[in-house]
């Protein structure tokens, strides 16, 4: 029960430290007065920043990416570079001044475009986009996500379908 209690506390702290928007190195580690009944203090761990908006800029991406970026969202500017270490290599969430946001992978490959406005035509194998208009007239494709057995793509509905690699409708998830 006191490792419970322990655990608890850390848990908040951590939460506390990482929602109070301080950066300053020093006041990253909190130390806590706990009950006589333990006798250790306990240190909740260091505030993560990274995990509420992206930190890096446009230059820390490959040109590749950014040459990509220019010419498929020519409107539009990076304002944002969440980099991940993810499936082991080096992948990109790319935030766009328009709302866009688009994830690429380590090979610097687009895996998912997501846009309220809608995702472009381009991202969008025109099997999927003929099936979506003839089903799904007045609703936009708002998420394209490329995945090994295809794709899984989104609605304005909320309405998630997924498709195989040559278009083909495969069902809908919850």
């Amino acid at each position: 029960m006191k490792s419970v209690n322990v655990l608890s506390i850390g848990i908040v702290l951590f939460t506390l430290s990482s929602c109070n928007g301080n950066n300053d190195a020093s006041q990253q580690q909190v130390q806590v007065a706990v009950p006589a009944a333990q006798e250790q203090p306990v240190q909740s761990a260091p505030a993560d920043t990274t995990m509420s908006q992206p930190q890096a800029t446009a230059q820390a991406l490959p040109e590749v990416i950014t040459t990509f970026v220019k010419q498929h969202f020519p409107n539009a500017s990076i304002v944002g570079v969440e980099p991940d270490y993810d499936n082991g290599g080096l992948e990109y969430d790319v935030y766009l001044s328009d709302g866009t946001q688009i994830d690429f992978d380590a090979n610097h490959q687009w895996d998912q475009v997501e846009s309220m406005r809608g995702v472009p035509a381009f991202f969008i194998p025109k099997a999927i986009s003929s099936y979506v208009r003839g089903s799904y007239q007045n609703m936009v494709i708002t998420k394209v996500n490329k995945e090994y057995h295809g794709y899984e793509i989104e609605l304005s509905n909320g309405l998630d379908l997924n498709f195989d690699r040559s278009g083909r409708f495969m069902g809908m998830d919850d």
